[in-house]
């Protein structure tokens, strides 16, 4: 069975099944790029709009009250789950998202004339552009399904960030009697701590969950209402604030009207801001990740001051070697997003005039780079870093050997001394000790208590 539609292009038939229409249906001809079609969350972001904005337009008595019952309807199954495979355009497509936006149109009026007992097709009782659509354009409706998606993903990353913060800090606390040297130029430095080291990364991602609530505060903004250039041309009335208080109630998180509509769709940087506070994170946690690699290096050729679980033989040639298999990819997800923010970039860099097009590419590496990240912190979190232990055997014999506590004696035998003492100690192997000691200006007392006072408490 096959139903016909038409536009002003021409006509089409379509299987009776599908529930998107004619925009739909030449979009998928047009865009067979990437095969990476919008997920669940944005297809629920953008399906809160449509039912919101019926509400909306309800209140503003512009569209019947049994129009609008069948659009809240059919969004709820939407929502609910149903239909889901109705939503398969390519994410590279037509311009500032209005492929997408037409394809929740038809679908939901397709549905909806289901569940007011007509027939897919009959858009002469609801329609995808002149119901569904009411009040609204792509312009607004778009990126404002950027900003619902992008949040309900940022409160998910927020979440994995305060768990990883848990852990390190746990993790700290076991550690921090383990004395261990610490590394300035990857050379001997006075002496840290193994839990001093872990303490350095909760406080990094505790930072980085500081600017995400930061970064989201610019997206609860939304220009839903601002329609086509920002003016709210063909909009019910009081739609602006009532479409924003069904979002923010419907979704639970505090969304407002933006003050300036032509502004805030013109401009795409509040993205930016999103995609600096995930690829700040990912800067800061790949580092942590490079040291966990140098942390483990060996096991007998190198540092080996960890020991990390063994998830997978690491060699097809090399038996029992174990190698770090978790942070290797989780700095892979890092360089990712590092490329991600410059596509944000040029792309928001890319708008004219009153609008942006690049909006879906915006859309795709910022809420891709949130995903992956996300997902990535997990991982690294049950996979390696819960399972973290620290191998005080090789950092008790990295202190005995280590330099960087000569430090200590500068205060007494001043630092060129303190030099020529180190360069001797590494020219002929003779101890830090007993060099300082034949200076005749320390004592064995002193030398042993100015050496414990470098031991990080």
């Amino acid at each position: 069975m096959t139903r016909k539609e038409k536009d002003v292009i021409g006509e089409i038939e379509l299987p009776d099944g599908v529930y998107y229409g004619i925009n739909t249906y030449r979009a998928l001809q047009n865009f067979k790029i990437s095969g990476i079609s919008p997920d669940s969350d944005h297809v629920r972001s953008m399906v809160l709009i449509k039912k919101c904005a019926a509400l909306a337009n309800r209140t503003g008595k512009k569209l019947p009250e049994e129009k609008a019952d069948a659009i809240v309807r059919a969004c709820d199954r939407i929502l609910d789950g149903e239909l889901l495979d109705n939503f398969k355009l390519d994410v590279f497509q037509a311009g500032a998202g209005t492929s997408f936006n037409m394809n929740a149109n038809e679908v939901v009026a397709n549905l909806a004339l289901e569940v007011a007992g007509k027939k897919k097709g009959d858009y002469s009782s609801i329609h995808p552009n002149d119901h569904v659509n009411m009040s609204q354009s792509t312009n607004d409706v778009y990126p404002t399904m950027m900003r619902v998606t992008a949040v309900e993903k940022m409160a998910r990353l927020r979440k994995e960030a305060l768990s990883l913060s848990a852990s390190f800090s746990a993790k700290s606390k076991e550690f921090r009697s383990v004395v261990k040297p610490g590394r300035t130029h990857l050379q001997d430095a006075a002496p840290v701590t193994l839990g001093i080291e872990l303490a350095s990364w909760a406080y990094a991602c505790d930072r980085a969950i500081t600017e995400i609530d930061s970064a989201v505060d610019f997206l609860l903004d939304l220009n839903i209402g601002g329609t086509a250039v920002g003016t709210g041309i063909n909009t019910a009335p009081g739609f602006q604030k009532n479409v924003v208080a069904e979002l923010a109630r419907h979704s639970g998180f505090a969304f407002r009207a933006s003050r300036n509509l032509p502004g805030i769709m013109e401009f795409m940087s509040d993205f930016n801001r999103s995609m600096n506070a995930v690829a700040n994170f990912a800067i800061d946690l790949g580092k942590v990740s490079n040291d966990i690699r140098l942390l483990y290096s060996g096991p007998g050729a190198g540092i080996h001051e960890i020991r990390i679980p063994a998830v997978q033989q690491g060699s097809s040639i090399m038996p029992g070697k174990i190698n770090p298999s978790i942070a290797e990819a989780f700095n892979m997800i890092c360089h990712s997003v590092l490329g991600s923010q410059q596509a944000v970039n040029f792309s928001s860099m890319a708008g004219q005039l009153e609008l942006n097009v690049m909006m879906p590419n915006i859309d795709l590496e910022l809420t891709r780079s949130i995903d992956i990240l996300t997902n990535g912190i997990k991982m690294f979190r049950e996979k390696l870093i819960d399972g973290l232990e620290a191998d005080t055997e090789s950092s008790r014999e990295h202190m005995s050997r280590s330099f960087g506590s000569a430090a200590l004696l500068n205060p007494v035998l001043g630092y060129d001394t303190v030099a020529r003492i180190v360069q001797e100690a590494m020219h002929t192997g003779k101890s830090i000790k007993s060099l300082a000691l034949a200076t005749g200006k320390i004592k064995e007392e002193e030398f042993d208590r100015l050496m414990s006072s470098g031991i990080p408490k």
